[in-house]
């Protein structure tokens, strides 16, 4: 209550003012429009050279932050997809190629985690590790007790037989198509 009380006399001052400065701007632009001036209007927002150098130099940075990261998720599913391959997790790489935290993260991932790591793609991996959007399955990047190995991949089960062991259990059933 108080808070909008302040912010209600707040606004009648700022109006006061920019009404008296209004009127008291008067004399000063009818003195410039009688020598000859003219009333300038004020630049276009975005226009003032140091603007649109301001605006190419943030946006080069967003750019190289951008190919940073994508570099950084081609490194994390390589490294995941080579340690799947050779059955254990593999030395995790080091900054300056990762960041740190990633670098703590990498060695700590089960086989499943990099089986989703490599799936997900890069984009995904990359909203991951900046913490943006979770990958299902995938614990947050932060530091992880290193894993020497994985746990032994499930054996493999013979799948259900489906329609074959249905066909095989009734030679004698008519058929539908002739």
């Amino acid at each position: 209550m108080l808070k909008a009380i302040f912010s209600a006399i707040g606004a009648a001052l700022k109006a006061a003012f920019s009404i008296v400065r209004a009127v008291i701007s008067i004399p000063g632009r009818m003195l410039g429009a009688a020598l000859g001036g003219r009333v300038r209007a004020p630049p276009e927002p975005g226009s003032s050279a140091l603007v649109r150098d301001l605006e190419a130099e943030l946006e080069a940075e967003l750019e190289a932050s951008r190919a940073n990261w994508s570099r950084i998720a081609a490194i994390i599913a390589t490294w995941c997809a080579d340690s799947m391959i050779a059955g254990r997790p593999l030395p995790a790489p080091t900054p300056p190629r990762v960041t740190r935290a990633v670098a703590d993260w990498l060695p700590g991932l089960t086989r499943e985690e990099c089986a989703e790591l490599v799936c997900a793609g890069k984009e995904a991996v990359c909203e991951h590790v900046a913490g943006v959007c979770a990958i299902a399955g995938v614990r947050p990047v932060q530091r992880l007790q290193a894993l020497s190995t994985w746990t032994p991949a499930s054996a493999y089960v013979e799948p259900t037989p489906g329609f074959a062991a249905i066909a095989w259990e009734m030679p004698d059933a008519q058929s539908s198509t002739g």
